[in-house]
């Protein structure tokens, strides 16, 4: 187990090199973000939230990052409690041991139901403070995890996502329940598997729906007459067949022949006409579902996270390639 983690860690190294998305980040400022002080609240209610408030800087892509466990472990070594670094000069201090360019500290507080989020940008440069930020919220703590995701967005100087805002404008909850009601191309795909066009009906794209569905029934209807076809020349095969075996008039007998032969032919063409249909049916079903999981429903939304996040490392003071993927 120990020689597979070296072994990532020198993959994850060498494609920090050679990608492009490294190499770019050479001109982007390196950033570490200190826990936020619970006034009010428990230091684990503290490190959750700043988890949040990470993470949410992380995919703004705006700096390079260093990793909270990281932080943890080189303050560790350094014999420093993250929990009593609260001022500007404790953010500096810890910067320049971390060796990044700005530090982010701040402060939760909680009065009832109101809560203050307090966060402060300081280069460890100079020692100035470059952005500070101010939250008052009123409400329940989900809507507060909505506020400090918000408040990772401003503190940089960007737009948040729509679908943060959503977040915000319907609530924690309620959002999450759209979210759970919202059309994926996995549904889209088993649908379609189930009935062609079914896939493209559900994903809004109604035209495309009948054309598979029109297709398909054509195809299967076509299958249907050559088997009914097959199964009347069949019939005649065997009772001409029986007759040409009885017969004894010798003009009988060639005409019960050329019926033999006839009804042969027709099950013949009928049973070509049959395998053709069959797999035009196959065709027009795998066509269709393989379209049906590439379209995009009417109100999915692509994601912009990448699993692949570029990362701050105080020990090499170089970013490296850190790799995400989501389970559920």
């Amino acid at each position: 187990m120990k020689y597979n983690r070296h072994l990532i860690a020198v993959l994850i190294c060498l494609l920090s090199v050679n990608s492009p998305n490294a190499q770019s980040t050479s001109n982007k400022s390196t950033l570490a973000v200190l826990d936020f002080e619970g006034r009010g609240i428990n230091s684990l209610e503290a490190a959750t939230l700043t988890d949040r408030f990470t993470s949410e800087i992380g995919k703004t892509e705006s700096m390079v990052l260093v990793d909270r466990t990281m932080v943890e472990e080189i303050l560790k070594e350094q014999g420093f409690q993250q929990s009593g670094c609260t001022t500007d000069e404790c953010a500096v201090e810890v910067g320049a041991m971390l060796g990044v360019q700005f530090m982010i500290s701040g402060a939760i507080g909680k009065l009832g139901d109101t809560f203050t989020i307090d966060a402060k940008m300081v280069s460890v440069e100079s020692g100035a403070s470059v952005e500070t930020r101010n939250v008052t919220y009123i409400g329940k703590v989900d809507g507060l995890v909505t506020e400090i995701e918000l408040l990772a967005w401003d503190i940089m100087n960007l737009e948040p996502p729509e679908a943060l805002k959503e977040k915000k404008r319907l609530g924690a909850q309620a959002f999450l329940a759209a979210q759970a009601k919202q059309k994926t191309r996995t549904g889209a795909l088993l649908r379609s598997m189930a009935v062609p066009g079914f896939g493209q009906y559900y994903a809004g794209k109604k035209l495309m729906a009948a054309g598979y569905l029109v297709s398909e029934l054509a195809v299967l209807g076509l299958y249907a007459s050559a088997n009914s076809a097959y199964t009347t020349a069949t019939d005649d095969f065997n009772n001409y067949q029986n007759l040409y075996n009885t017969e004894k008039d010798p003009v009988m007998i060639a005409d019960y022949r050329s019926k033999v032969n006839s009804s042969h032919d027709d099950i013949q063409s009928n049973k070509d006409l049959m395998n053709q249909m069959a797999t035009a049916a196959i065709g027009i079903w795998a066509i269709n579902a393989v379209h049906a999981f590439l379209i995009k429903p009417d109100n999915v939304t692509a994601s912009k996270e990448s699993p692949i996040k570029l990362a701050y490392d105080p020990k090499t003071l170089s970013p490296q390639l850190r790799f995400s993927i989501a389970l559920d």
